[in-house]
């Protein structure tokens, strides 16, 4: 009880990051839902939330953590009979780009693309941040969106940068529209390895 109420008064307090992000995405998630989720920093901070039972609930481990949890998303949204979402991060995103070349993407489809920048979970590992070449070769940071992506791929597009707008996209992110959907949640300028480590320190 102790731990839950000093979550909820942390995660109240704290600016807008991908903690913050994640636990709007959470409350919001449809009980109907087939859930799944990217690999490394996203499975840690769904972890930190409870996630209603009657959602199902997958994750892909790929190739160093980013290959084919797109492919195996949109996989399981072709066959299921529910509405199908995949929670991921932007390097898991572009990697896996070419899954939306098909021609049986179902319109009910959705997608959280949390993009901070990089491979922001290197910012949280012991020592890593003092590698040398540690912005190019461990937390690849880019500035790329998924937009020209899914004008391509001819699929709706939100992008967002603040808890208030996060919100109110999410209030009718799941609804049919005759299109799947991509709601590009931009932490790039976000303090998201302070954030998360003082989270551990201020719940121990």
């Amino acid at each position: 009880e102790d731990r839950r109420a000093k979550h909820k008064e942390y995660v109240q307090k704290v600016d807008f990051t991908d903690l913050k992000a994640f636990e709007a995405i959470i409350k919001s998630l449809p009980t109907s839902l087939i859930l799944h989720l990217g690999n490394s920093s996203t499975v840690r901070y769904a972890q930190l939330f409870p996630i209603d039972s009657n959602i199902e609930l997958y994750c892909n481990r790929g190739t160093s953590g980013i290959d084919g949890s797109t492919s195996t998303a949109i996989g399981t949204s072709v066959v299921a009979k529910k509405q199908t979402m995949l929670i991921t991060g932007d390097l898991s995103f572009f990697y896996d780009s070419n899954a939306f070349w098909n021609d049986h993407l179902p319109s009910s489809f959705r997608i959280i693309l949390l993009n901070n920048s990089g491979g922001g979970i290197f910012r949280i590992l012991p020592g890593a941040k003092e590698t040398s070449g540690f912005d190019k070769f461990f937390e690849t940071q880019h500035k790329l969106t998924a937009k020209s992506l899914c004008d391509m791929y001819q699929m709706d597009y939100l992008l967002v940068d603040n808890t208030e707008d996060l919100e109110e996209a999410l209030e009718g992110f799941y609804i049919e529209t005759g299109q799947a959907r991509v709601l590009e949640v931009d932490t790039s300028g976000c303090a998201n390895d302070e954030i998360l480590l003082n989270y551990f320190d201020n719940i121990l």
